[in-house]
C-alpha cells in the first residue's frame, strides 16, 4: 500500500503526489479503481489536498505508480480477503444464481459493498457434469464448500471452485479401465 496527496484530476483519473516522492505527481488512481461507489467525476469522492491510500497495481507508460483506492476502501473486507489463501477450502451459502456464475456468502466474511457475497463461482468451476444453467447445480440458500482459486482485494472477491473438490470423472474412468485390464 502507498499513501499520498491528491494534486488534481486527469479526466476520470486522480493524480497523486506519493509520500516517498513529494516533488512530483508520481501516482495515479484510474477512475474505475477509485471506489465501489459509482460517481460522475472523481471529485465527488476526493478533493485536491486530500490524503489517500491505495494498493499498488503496477505502473503506467510514464512510470507513474497505479493505485487502487477501491481495494482499501472497506477495511474489514480487505482484511478478510487478505486472510484467505489460495488452495484453502471454505464453506458458505449460495446467495444468488445467475447465467454468468454464482455468488456465495463465505462463512465469516464482511458484507460486500456491492455484491451479495464475496465468493464467486464461474460456470466452468461449478461441476464436472454438463448443465444448461447454474440453477441446475445450486440454488440460493444452499450450503456449499469450495476451494479458493484466488482472493482479489481489487475485485473484492474470492474466486471459488466447487468442481475442484469433486472427483474428476476422467480419473474415475481411467481407474476403472486400468482395473478391468488387470482382470483380463
Amino acid at each position: 500500500m502507498r499513501s499520498g496527496t491528491v494534486v488534481g484530476f486527469d479526466g476520470d483519473d486522480v493524480v497523486v503526489r506519493l509520500d516517498d516522492d513529494p516533488d512530483v505527481a508520481s501516482g495515479r488512481v484510474p477512475g474505475y479503481e477509485l471506489s465501489w461507489r459509482r460517481v460522475e467525476h472523481p471529485s465527488e469522492i476526493c478533493g485536491t489536498g486530500q490524503r489517500i491510500t491505495g494498493e499498488v497495481m503496477g505502473a503506467d507508460g510514464q512510470g507513474r505508480v497505479l493505485l487502487s483506492t477501491k481495494a482499501c476502501e472497506d477495511e474489514p473486507l480487505r482484511h478478510f480477503l487478505l486472510g484467505i489463501e489460495r488452495g484453502s477450502v471454505v464453506t458458505g451459502t449460495v446467495t444468488s444464481v445467475h447465467a454468468f456464475g454464482v455468488f456465495v456468502r463465505i462463512d465469516g466474511e464482511s458484507p460486500h459493498p456491492v455484491h451479495d457475497g464475496t465468493g464467486f463461482v464461474r460456470i466452468p468451476e461449478l461441476s464436472w457434469s454438463y448443465f444448461g444453467h447454474p440453477a441446475e447445480v445450486v440454488r440460493p440458500g444452499q450450503r456449499v464448500t469450495g476451494e479458493v482459486l484466488v482472493a482479489d482485494t481489487r475485485q473484492g472477491q474470492v474466486s471459488l471452485s466447487l468442481k475442484a473438490l469433486q472427483e474428476d470423472p476422467g480419473t474415475v474412468s481411467a481407474r476403472v479401465w486400468e482395473t478391468q485390464c488387470r482382470v483380463w
